[in-house]
């Protein structure tokens, strides 16, 4: 028996009918005539593909075998390749088992044998259209636990960084304002947005190994002795050893702790030299240095962004990755400061 009620939430809907044989066509099209649906032909897989081109489609039901080389199974293939995830049934009078096992792999839910009666369709779409619904409602409920995980993490990462500035005042403006410059510089590059996340949160949390420097050294106006510069240069190493129980951070970690590597080798904590400095350490010594510039601090005044530029244009390809710089400085935020 039809339910109408499920019926009634199916008008409306754009089903989509692939077969060669105009008249199964219009079989299809009267039997789901009472679900209120529209119904869209089509008599071959390719002109298929211009129906769900053209159209928003909600449902597939396709023959297998047609005309023109093409099939029904690599109409479904062709779908799932687009990320056309609409319900999809298949309709034949032969299919094998290695058809079966490969459409059900691809979430076909159904597979009508010809010929059919009119309640197997109904049932069939019916039943289609109900797993596709608990199965975007499961996704989206997926996103949304994504989405408030990834809040409260982008929170942590925000308390981090602002116990880091509660040493001094210095600290959480320089690294929101790195954060900001590695963003850029990263899109710059054609990072795609993940990596563009991790530069961001790498430049919030680079300077967090400072959580372990003396206040005395940190805070210091003058020029830092010796044995107080090599505590300072501390400060990356304990980045990485704060941030190692968080493996999902490993890029975040290769910037925090090599942000102050040199291109020529001769930086610290490792000595990296060129590419063998991970990627996110690179971005993050010209930002760093750069916000540093251009920011006052205890022990020296700002200097203008114009001088800062050129400072991080003579140290190309010693100090910092020529490629970088040359990006970084073609940055309008950047070159326009």
């Amino acid at each position: 028996m039809i339910n109408r009620t499920d019926a009634g939430e199916l008008k409306g809907k754009t089903i989509l009918v692939v077969d060669d044989e105009e008249a199964i066509r219009g079989v299809v099209k009267e039997y789901l005539s009472e679900l209120e649906v529209i119904v869209i032909g089509a008599e071959s897989v390719a002109r298929a593909r211009v129906c769900l081109k053209g159209f928003n489609v909600d449902a597939v039901i396709s023959d297998i075998a047609m005309p023109g080389g093409e099939t029904g199974i690599d109409l479904l293939s062709w779908c799932r390749k687009e990320h056309i995830l609409a319900p999809f049934i298949l309709v034949s009078g032969y299919i094998t088992p290695d058809d079966v096992r490969f459409a059900l792999s691809q979430g076909v839910q159904h597979v009508i044998h010809k010929p059919f009666k009119k309640i197997q369709l109904i049932e069939a779409v019916l039943s289609s259209f109900a797993a596709s619904d608990s199965y975007n409602n499961l996704v989206n409920s997926y996103i949304k636990e994504i989405e408030l995980n990834q809040q409260l993490f982008m929170a942590a990462i925000d308390g981090f960084a602002a116990a880091i500035g509660a040493r001094d005042g210095y600290t959480l403006h320089h690294s929101e304002q790195v954060a900001a410059y590695a963003v850029l510089l990263s899109r710059k590059i054609g990072l795609d947005e993940k990596n563009v996340q991790t530069a961001r949160i790498a430049g919030k949390l680079h300077d967090i190994g400072k959580i372990g420097v003396p206040e005395n050294i940190l805070l210091k106006k003058g020029l830092l002795t010796d044995s107080e510069f090599n505590v300072m240069k501390s400060h990356p190493g304990k980045a990485a050893e704060i941030l190692g129980s968080l493996p999902s951070l490993a890029a975040v970690i290769d910037g925090a702790k090599h942000h102050h590597e040199r291109y020529d080798g001769s930086g610290y904590p490792d000595g990296l030299k060129g590419d063998c400095i991970p990627l996110m350490g690179r971005i993050l010594a010209i930002c760093d240095t750069f916000s540093a510039m251009i920011t006052e601090r205890p022990y020296r005044p700002a200097i203008l962004p114009a001088r800062a530029r050129e400072e991080i244009r003579i140290n190309s390809s010693t100090q910092f990755d020529p490629k970088l710089v040359t990006a970084f400085l073609s940055i309008p935020e950047i070159a326009e400061a």
